[in-house]
Order: C-alpha cells, then sequence, then structure tokens
C-alpha cells in the first residue's frame, strides 16, 4: 500500500509512478555520506544495531543501483535517503521531481509531518561554500520551495515520498549554477525539521563557456587474498571465483563502465596466472599442463597449509579438481577454471580504452625511491605488455601510475631510471595527485600538466575522484548532484578558458555496477562536461597547455596506506627472482618451471598489499619455503664416511640428485678442496640427470701429501653461478713413499748384478774337474767309515 499526503495544488500536472521494494538503511552511513558528498543529518543521534526492514514505495528508475546498504533507523532523528532526482541537470521548462524514503527516529513517530525543500539562500561559486553547505556549517535560513504532506510514520518505520519542484523555483540569474537544496522533514507542530538531507541542483540556463574536457580512468586489480595463490586447489579456484568471477569487484567495475568513456587501468594478473600462452580471441583455453603446477614437481606452497618436508612428488601433487567442467563436461583442474574465469574478463574488456599496469600493479612508488635498478620490478614493468597479447589489442603501458599518487623530489628521475631497463623505456605520462604538484592558486589549474624533469602529467582532481559512487552509498544521487556542483563552480572560475579535469579512482573502488552507470552517465550527458579519454590529456589542446608542476606549501596525504616494500624485502625479492631463473637455465623444460615458482614471488612486489599488510608477510613465508624446495632439491649428496685415498691418484666417485621432475642438463659439478693435501686433477664435464634419479660423478684426484681434507663440491651452471644445495666430502689421504719403491729396486737389481759377475769371474767349479766323481765320492765314503771305527776304538 502507498501512503502519501495531501500537499499544495500543482498546476505541471505532477504525478508519482508507484513501486514496492524493500529497503534498508543506516542513519551511520547516511552521516559519512553527507559530509562527503553533500548530504546531512539534521543533527548527531546514537545509533541503534537493530537492523529494521520495510516496504516503501519510490519512483521508478532505470538508473537505481542494484546494491543498497544495509541500513538502520536512528534514534532520535528521521532519516532521509533520496532515491532518484531526474532530470540531473534543470534548465528552462524541466520541472524536478525527486523521490526517496523517510524513517522515523527509533524513539517516537512521525504524527503527520511534512516534507519541505527549501533552497539555500547562499552563493556558491567556491569549493569551500559546497563544503559549507553540504556539511551544514552554512546556517543562513532558506526559501522553502515545496511541501509534501505525508501521513504519520511508526518509529523506525519509513515511507516513500516523491516530489516535483516547478523549474522557475530553481532557476537562477547566471547562465549556469549550483543551486544548493535541503530535504527536510517537519513533526506537525515543530519549527525545526527532525531530519535533513543537503545536496545541490545543476542549473543551466544558458551556454556562456567553453566547456571542460573531463576524463576518468578506474584501476582494475586483484584483492589482496593469498587465497589466490594457494596450493589448495579448492581454496585457489574459490579466491579467483570470488576476485574476478561474476558479482566480483573486478567485474562490478567493468560493468559499470561498459557503456561509458571511461579508461581502464588493467594489472594483466587480473586474467589469472601467466600461463606462458598467448591466448587469442576466442581462443582454446591453456591446458592445466601448462596453467597450473606440473604434476609430481615441488608446487608452490599455500600459505595457509603445511610446507611439504621433501620435494618429493607424492608431496607434491595437486588434489582432484573441483566440481567445475570443461566444455566437453570432463571435471576441470582449478588452474582451468581460472584460466575460463580469466578469458571471461578478458572478453569484456576487448574494445575498451585500456592501459597496462605493471604486471602484478608493482608498487613503483615504493620502489623507485628504495631501489629503482630492482630486478624483479623491472620484469614486471616489461611484462606489463602481456595484456596486449592476451587482448589482441593495444594496451599502453607507458602511463605510470604511483599508488599514492605523489610526487616527492627523485620520484621523477626514479621512474625513469627504473623503466630504461624495461621494454618501456620511458614514461609518457605519471598520474599524480593534484595536490601534491600544485601551490595555493585563485583557480583550479588544468589537469594538463609537466614535471620538472619534463615529463608530462596526469593531474586528477582529489575532490572529484572522492565522488565516484561505491557501494556503501544508499543511492548514486548525492555523489551525481556534488559533482555536477563542483565542475560548476570549476567551470565558473575561468568559463571562457579552455581546461581539463581528470578522475581517478583508488586501488580499492568498489562500486555497484549500476549506480556506477548512472553516474557517469548523468556526468558525461552535463553539456559544460566533454568526456575525453584519459590519453587525450598527454597532449596539448587549443589553448589547455600543460602547466609546470608547484610545490604545495603543505604535505599532501598519500592515496594509499604505507608501503609494506623496503630495502631490505625488495634485495631478498631479487635474490630469489635469479636463484629461480638460475635453476630454470639447467632444466630441459626450464620456461615451464620458472612460471610455476615465480608466480607468487610476482604478487609479492604488488601494491595491492598496502591494503593488508599482515598477508604479505604470510605470502612472503610462502615464497622463501618454495625457493629453498626448488633450490635444494637438487644438491650433491653428502657423506658420512671418510674416503681413504691409499695412492697418490684415484677416483673419487661423487653422488649428484635431482628432486625435481624436470631433466636437469648440462649442469657442472665443481670441487674446492680445503688444504693442499688433496689437487682436483681435473674438473668434471657437464652432466645430464633425468626426473627425480642421481648419478655418481667421477672425479680425478691427486694426494700431494697425507693427512685429512674436506672437499666442498657444489653445481653450478653454465656461466659459473652457484645452484643447488653443496657437500663436504672428507678425504683421508695416506700416498706410499716412491723414493721406497726406488731404493728397493735399485737393491734388488744390484743383487741381481753381483750375482752375475762372480759367476762371470770365477770361472768354472773344481767339482766339475774331476774326471770320475762317483770313484772319488765312494773312496772318501769307505774312508769316512775307517775314521768312525777307528774312532770307537779304546785309546
Amino acid at each position: 500500500m502507498i501512503l502519501r499526503g495531501s500537499r499544495r495544488p500543482d498546476t505541471s500536472g505532477r504525478r508519482a509512478t508507484r513501486l514496492v521494494r524493500t529497503l534498508t538503511v543506516t542513519a551511520s552511513t547516511l552521516a559519512a555520506v553527507g559530509l562527503s558528498v553533500g548530504g546531512t543529518l539534521a543533527s548527531a543521534a546514537p545509533v541503534s544495531s537493530r537492523p529494521i526492514s520495510y516496504a516503501v514505495s519510490p519512483v521508478a528508475s532505470p538508473a537505481s543501483p542494484t546494491h543498497l546498504p544495509t541500513v538502520t533507523a536512528a534514534k532520535d532523528v528521521a532519516v532521509i535517503v533520496l532515491d532518484t532526482l531526474t532530470p540531473a541537470v534543470v534548465g528552462p521548462g524541466k520541472d524536478v521531481t525527486i523521490t526517496g524514503t523517510v524513517t522515523a527516529p527509533l524513539t517516537g513517530p512521525l504524527s503527520t509531518p511534512e516534507l519541505r525543500v527549501v533552497r539555500g539562500e547562499v552563493r556558491v561559486d567556491q569549493r569551500t561554500a559546497l563544503d559549507d553547505w553540504a556539511s551544514g556549517r552554512t546556517q543562513t535560513a532558506g526559501r522553502t520551495i515545496d511541501v509534501t504532506a505525508l501521513p504519520t510514520v511508526g518509529a523506525g518505520q519509513s515511507r516513500a515520498f516523491t516530489t516535483t519542484i516547478p523549474w522557475h523555483q530553481l532557476r537562477s540569474e547566471t547562465a549556469f549554477a549550483a543551486v544548493p537544496i535541503s530535504v527536510e522533514v517537519v513533526q506537525q507542530g515543530a519549527s525545526e525539521p527532525t531530519g535533513r538531507t543537503r545536496t545541490f541542483i545543476a542549473w543551466n540556463g544558458r551556454k556562456e563557456y567553453v566547456p571542460i574536457q573531463v576524463a576518468t580512468v578506474l584501476p582494475v586489480t586483484l584483492d589482496p587474498d593469498v587465497d589466490l595463490f594457494s596450493r589448495d586447489d579448492a581454496a585457489r579456484q574459490s579466491a579467483w571465483q570470488r576476485a574476478i568471477g561474476p558479482g566480483s569487484r573486478v567485474e562490478r567495475i567493468i560493468q559499470g563502465t561498459r557503456s561509458s568513456r571511461a579508461d581502464l587501468a588493467v594489472d594483466p594478473s587480473v586474467l589469472g596466472p601467466d600461463t606462458g600462452v598467448d591466448a587469442a580471441p576466442g581462443g582454446p583455453t591453456p591446458s592445466p599442463s601448462t596453467s597450473g603446477t606440473p604434476s609430481g614437481s615441488p608446487a608452490p606452497t599455500s600459505p595457509s597449509t603445511t610446507p611439504p618436508t621433501s620435494p618429493s612428488p607424492s608431496t607434491s601433487t595437486n588434489p582432484p579438481a573441483s566440481p567445475s567442467t570443461t566444455s566437453g563436461g570432463r571435471p576441470a583442474t582449478a588452474s582451468a577454471t581460472i584460466a575460463q574465469l580469466g578469458d571471461g574478463i578478458a572478453s569484456q574488456l576487448r574494445g575498451r580504452s585500456v592501459w597496462a599496469l605493471p604486471y602484478a600493479d608493482a608498487d613503483l612508488a615504493a620502489t623507485v625511491g628504495i631501489d629503482p635498478a630492482n630486478s624483479l620490478v623491472r620484469d614486471l614493468v616489461s611484462r606489463a605488455s602481456t595484456l596486449t597479447k592476451r587482448l589482441a589489442q593495444p594496451a599502453r603501458a607507458d602511463v605510470v601510475w604511483p599508488v599514492d599518487g605523489l610526487l616527492p623530489t627523485g620520484r621523477e628521475q626514479g621512474i625513469k631510471r627504473l623503466l630504461a631497463a624495461t621494454s618501456v623505456k620511458k614514461p609518457a605520462g605519471i598520474v599524480v595527485n593534484a595536490a601534491a604538484v600544485t601551490k595555493v592558486t585563485a583557480y583550479t589549474p588544468s589537469a594538463r600538466r609537466v614535471a620538472a624533469g619534463g615529463t608530462r602529467l596526469l593531474a586528477y582532481d582529489p575532490r572529484l575522484s572522492a565522488l565516484l559512487p561505491r557501494r556503501t552509498d544508499p543511492s548514486p544521487v548525492l555523489s551525481v548532484q556534488r559533482y555536477l556542483a563542483e565542475t560548476l563552480v570549476l567551470l565558473g572560475e575561468r568559463a571562457g578558458t579552455p581546461r581539463s579535469v581528470l578522475v581517478a579512482a583508488p586501488r580499492d573502488y568498489d562500486p555497484d555496477p549500476t549506480a556506477l552507470a548512472a553516474f557517469l552517465s548523468a556526468t558525461s550527458s552535463a553539456p559544460w562536461l566533454e568526456t575525453v579519454d584519459a590519453g587525450a590529456l598527454l597532449s596539448d589542446h587549443g589553448s589547455d597547455k600543460a602547466v609546470p608542476q608547484t610545490r604545495p606549501a603543505t604535505t599532501v596525504a598519500s592515496a594509499a596506506p604505507p608501503a609494506v616494500l623496503t630495502a631490505r624485502r625488495l634485495t631478498q625479492m631479487a635474490e630469489q627472482r635469479d636463484t629461480l631463473l638460475s635453476v630454470s637455465s639447467v632444466l630441459r623444460d626450464g620456461a615451464e618451471f620458472e612460471r610455476t615458482y615465480r608466480e607468487v614471488l610476482d604478487e609479492l612486489g604488488s601494491a595491492r598489499w598496502r591494503y593488508q599488510p599482515a598477508s604479505w608477510a604470510t605470502l612472503s613465508n610462502s615464497v622463501a619455503r618454495d625457493v629453498r624446495a626448488a633450490t635444494s632439491a637438487i644438491r650433491v649428496v653428502p657423506r658420512t664416511s671418510t674416503i681413504n685415498l691409499l695412492a697418490e691418484n684415484g677416483t673419487l666417485r661423487i653422488t649428484v640428485e635431482n628432486g625435481l621432475d624436470y631433466t636437469v642438463q648440462d649442469i657442472r659439478l665443481r670441487l674446492v678442496p680445503d688444504n693442499p693435501r688433496i689437487r682436483i686433477v681435473e674438473q668434471p664435464a657437464p652432466v645430464t640427470i633425468g626426473p627425480t634419479s642421481r648419478t655418481n660423478v667421477p672425479v680425478e684426484v691427486a694426494a700431494v701429501a697425507a693427512g685429512r681434507a674436506e672437499i666442498r663440491a657444489y653445481l653450478t651452471t653454465a656461466d659459473g653461478t652457484v645452484i643447488g644445495s653443496p657437500a663436504s666430502i672428507p678425504v683421508s689421504a695416506n700416498p706410499l713413499d716412491g723414493a721406497i719403491y726406488w731404493v728397493g729396486g735399485i737393491l734388488v737389481g744390484l743383487v741381481l748384478l753381483a750375482g752375475v759377475v762372480r759367476a762371470v769371474v770365477k770361472g768354472t767349479s773344481r767339482v766339475d774337474e774331476i774326471a770320475d766323481i762317483e770313484a772319488v765320492t765312494a773312496a772318501h765314503e769307505s774312508l769316512g767309515g775307517a775314521d768312525e771305527r777307528d774312532g770307537d776304538r779304546p785309546a
């Protein structure tokens, strides 16, 4: 049922369209919106935490947001929510219709209240005047231009209202103006309103100005969610569904800007992990083998799970896939599902005006001030080109957008130095907060600026940028009307001078797609605004030439939380990157290995972790484990027992193990003794080791002296880079002295020679000269017998 009270006679044929819908609101949200975009409450009051749902009947609007925040009624004040204000720009003959809802305080009902529209009697020609009216600081009495009677509204309940204001009540003598109005609810018999919302109506009577060029750019980046890089398939797939799937923040931004000329600055990693496969429009989805962790290899560890204790295949194979299916009806792996989600986002981006942020939205603001030569961040800048390949259309990567929106001394030169060693080479422009490059002036400078070093600047207006509608806003009405009022004040500063304005959203921007579309449509249709691509601001337009930057008198706040990257962390990341590159250089399928292990390492350089610094530490620990697991999988197997070398020369057999599911080829084993007792005769030749296997490498050594020695055995790439895990080989050398063999040999030779000489010198034996040796022998024996007998006789 629609309840509506009597009202003044209407001579303009006004009428209301009825539509019942459910709406919930919170006074605290409205108070915040009032201070930021132009609506205020009559007074501060405690807010009840009890949610109240109620049926209201505002006029239907094709631009009504699809998402409205949950709100509760206030304790002591009435809450007024404006649903629509049409048309957004008023001119001669155009009446204004406002729809919305009124919610009574929790402490009591609104007894036959009146809804009043009051026109403020204050001139709004400066931005400070806008702030004063919107915040309620302007106390000047206004003129009531419309009254609508409402039936009693029960405590905590709400009623819809519709009111139409004749255009002549809003007309201004000037060609254009921001007309301040207040929508108020007054109890019967009361003189002061119980609740109010302040906003503005844009008046455009005639064209006496040069339109302002307006460009809008919104970042499309991932949320700081560590589960996006989990090794658990179900957790990873669910995280990517939240990040880029239907209804995600990324998709809401893309959908909300689809019918506008807004530029999108896209992080290439939004399309999913870099698979190394150039996807063409409508092309096939990369297979799981090329888009995820290879089966059996040590997968990157999950920040939320315990890492494997060894790189064995049994601990690194991914679990079964999720319930998702491929086009053929077969179950799809998490990697294939994520690739499909990325393809869906890519298809929505094709044909749009797109910038390419560095891969993973690398935090250039932090890097250039610490280590502009950092190899990992430079690589991320070069990989911005992957967006062009994925979309099969140009995506400029030479516009640098520091996440903090600042341009401190030295940053311009730091950006140039960082980009010089990348595929980008040099910046075409830098997106910066206009307040950071502007001192106080009589009027607002153009968005076309130039830095001290000659680099073009795209200076965004922070006030206008803050008015982009968010999901927490009850409706985009207040944002639209405040935006139009702000631009009218800018126009009035120098109405006959060509100028430009840039509107930029923060990295964590989260809109409702319908509300954003309505906002962009309403603001772009204003006749004093000319919508252009942001890239057009990189060159001069007529007399709107780039203005040199100036130093602000006060410190400008960062547009993002503090950086998580430090000099130590950047150095650590670069070293980890170099380590993984070294390992991949000795693998037969090194490119696949590199993609697998660098996926998470690349993400550590992202600016998104500023919004959740604790997650950076969690992810960093998992990366450290990954790098250790990958490098320790290729190792020299240590020996627990000592090798005894019992000769001057010998062959040692050193065992080298490859624990990866990749073939290691042309790896060098190098041995270095810790003392000169052992000498390496020749370093072994390059070796090749199959997946998850080991081999024995022979090494020729020489023992120079007796004693113990330790041989350090380690592995290197072809260029001498040390990789893998080294080992110490204990050796005990016990070589026999060579002099012993020489002396012994000489003595034996002398004995043999002496015998030969004696035989030659002494000639024939006397025995040989006896003619009848047998007879002589017999006679000698007979004489011997006689002697023995004589010896037996008594003396």
